[in-house]
């Protein structure tokens, strides 16, 4: 159908075995792929020495020389795209994603049947292709538009507000509008807040043919601090709310109080009041203290030298019915 080159994005740290594993799988797809980036973000269980061992052409290693955190070495994946490669797309995925030989195949033909697509990404599935989906990464479909899915069963996409970066694509022209990601987050909602800035531009799909799998310990829901039992964790949630509000805000300033506000109605008054909630008064601290951080966290965006910037267009001059 096409002669677009993908170059795929894996940031990795401390997981060898996931990482041989999601980097098999992505060498293995059909079609499309050119390069494959991967960002060691200072690990030091032999990720280092495995990447140099290899002798496939295809694969470009950039061992960062600190800890970038997830955020920064997707911003540092996407430059690198941007800056030294010529492909036509980017996609993204952590080291523990596992995507069908064919996902990229299905990722790219939808993207060239559907220009107008801003952002694309997978099913993703738990654990195992034929597991439960994985809660983290359910993105939600745009309101309005679901109920066109549930009466035509050749559709091949379903329109999605934002993504995660667990199998999502999109164009080198879209890096060139929007930006880089945004390092600062350093973990958690560097992926909503990117791809929101695409889809206030295109609009986003989840590609029902393109699979992907994903190996986290839990299946979990993003950011659930009320659920959350494990210690060696709870240091993330300093950045999930803190970025939380950032993101609502750069929808608008109404996004960003009902976010707040929420924080407050339903996080900490449930972490204060329910019963047999571990760390409590950490989670307590936590919340308030990201929220108040995330009022004065706003970060410049980055662009990646040399992409050209073309003007921005609304999504609302769009056509707006891109399935009909």
């Amino acid at each position: 159908m096409t002669e677009k080159t993908v170059a795929a994005a894996i940031v990795t740290y401390n997981r060898l075995p996931l990482l041989k594993e999601s980097l098999a799988a992505v060498l293995a797809q059909t079609k499309y792929l050119s390069h494959v980036i991967v960002v060691n973000n200072l690990s030091d269980d032999g990720t280092k020495e495995y990447l140099d061992s290899l002798t496939d052409e295809r694969v470009i290693a950039y061992h960062a020389s600190e800890n970038l955190g997830g955020a920064g070495g997707f911003n540092q994946a996407v430059r690198l795209f941007g800056e030294q490669l010529q492909d036509d797309y980017v996609w993204l995925m952590d080291d523990d994603t596992i995507p069908e030989k064919d996902a990229l195949e299905h990722l790219v033909d939808f993207s060239e049947l559907h220009p107008d697509a801003g952002f694309v990404n997978s099913q993703v599935r738990w654990g195992s292709v034929t597991g439960n989906p994985s809660w983290m990464n359910v993105t939600a479909p745009r309101a309005f538009t679901w109920q066109r899915y549930l009466a035509n069963s050749e559709i091949l996409g379903i329109e999605v507000v934002n993504s995660t970066f667990v199998s999502v694509m999109f164009a080198r022209e879209m890096v060139a509008m929007v930006g880089l990601p945004q390092k600062e987050y350093f973990i958690w909602g560097d992926d909503m807040e990117y791809t929101n800035r695409i889809a206030d531009i295109k609009r986003g799909y989840m590609v029902i043919d393109s699979i992907a799998v994903h190996k986290s310990k839990e299946n979990t829901k993003p950011g659930d601090i009320l659920a959350e039992k494990d210690a060696t964790r709870l240091w993330r949630y300093d950045y999930e709310y803190r970025n939380r509000v950032l993101t609502a805000r750069r929808i608008s300033t109404k996004e960003m109080i009902k976010v707040i506000i929420n924080a407050f109605i339903y996080d900490w008054r449930r972490t204060l009041l329910k019963r047999n909630i571990p760390f409590r008064a950490k989670k307590l601290g936590m919340i308030v203290r990201g929220i108040w951080r995330g009022i004065f966290f706003n970060p410049d965006i980055e662009y990646a030298a040399g992409l050209h910037q073309p003007k921005l267009t609304s999504l609302r001059d769009l056509d707006m019915d891109l399935l009909d």
